[in-house]
């Protein structure tokens, strides 16, 4: 359940949203809350890592990298 919430999260923000922040001048709050979205991924596995639905880790793996793509864009 954590995991799809986290990856509700995750989803919610796009690449194009944070090519937009970074435009607006907020590049590094952007990746302060891409970094904070991976942190609480990692927390995530770490307590619940009997239970981790793999896919759902995958797949919240794969878009912070998207965003973190995003982020190193020019």
């Amino acid at each position: 359940m954590t995991g799809e919430i986290l990856f509700k999260l995750v989803s919610a923000l796009l690449p194009d949203d944070v090519r937009q922040l970074m435009a607006a001048g907020y590049g590094q709050e952007a990746g302060r809350i891409i970094d904070e979205l991976d942190m609480l991924r990692l927390r995530w596995r770490e307590r619940e890592h009997v239970h981790v639905d793999r896919k759902v880790c995958s797949d919240i793996q794969v878009r912070l990298n998207e965003l973190r793509a995003a982020l190193r864009e020019d």
